[in-house]
């Protein structure tokens, strides 16, 4: 499931957001260069995030019990994925204003990466929790960041069309980060069967298919 949201991620920035951000950098008579610079803003923002915001709870010296440090797992976990999926439902609208084929396209491959997102928050639910109902929780968190980040994509771009480029871009450093920074090298660590790449392979492909459904 994680091989297959990885090769999702990927092919969404390759296949549609990647082409739309430098159409419409051009409509807007915009330096093609402030694409790559949002991918970079986007990338680097989540690496921030990830490796010294959330991170640093886990390094840091107030999380004791009874003289034993607690590793927050959990939470580090719930808060990665929940950054992830707000970014999910941000680029929906975006895409929207690219046209309705591209933002149909974004929001199938969006479901079906919510799909072992919600696998992750459940699995991360039962292993740290002993309690069904937290782990169930976790799951309802995983699935209503996606609404709020839509929300926030159509406040996005209240502010004007010429600021669709760099959300675009921003959103598809993003989801570089999470597929090649992230799922990837853990996929990697974990295991190397022919299978995972397989999913990995199966999952970009799936974004290939889609973009090629005939919608107007």
């Amino acid at each position: 499931m994680l091989g297959l949201s990885a090769g999702i991620l990927g092919g969404l920035v390759i296949f549609d957001i990647l082409p739309g951000s430098f159409q419409a950098a051009a409509d807007e008579g915009l330096p093609p260069q402030v694409v790559p610079i949002a991918i970079g803003a986007g990338f680097f923002f989540l690496l921030l995030v990830e490796r010294h915001l959330i991170g640093a709870s886990e390094r840091g010296q107030g999380h004791f019990e009874n003289g034993r440090r607690i590793q927050p797992f959990g939470t580090l976990a719930m808060s990665a994925l929940t950054i992830h999926g707000t970014i999910d439902g941000f680029v929906i609208p975006l895409a929207f204003e690219l046209g309705g084929s591209v933002g149909t396209v974004i929001v199938l491959a969006v479901a079906l990466h919510q799909i072992p997102d919600s696998f992750a928050a459940l699995g991360v639910g039962l292993s740290t929790r002993t309690d069904r109902r937290t782990a169930l929780t976790y799951v309802l968190i995983t699935a209503i960041d996606t609404p709020i980040g839509i929300l926030l994509g159509v406040l996005f771009l209240g502010g004007g069309t010429q600021w669709l480029p760099l959300g675009l871009g921003f959103s598809a450093g993003t989801f570089l980060f999470v597929s090649a920074a992230d799922l990837i090298p853990e996929l990697q660590h974990r295991s190397r069967s022919l299978l995972v790449t397989a999913s990995i392979v199966f999952g970009f492909f799936v974004v290939l298919g889609l973009s090629f459904l005939p919608i107007v």
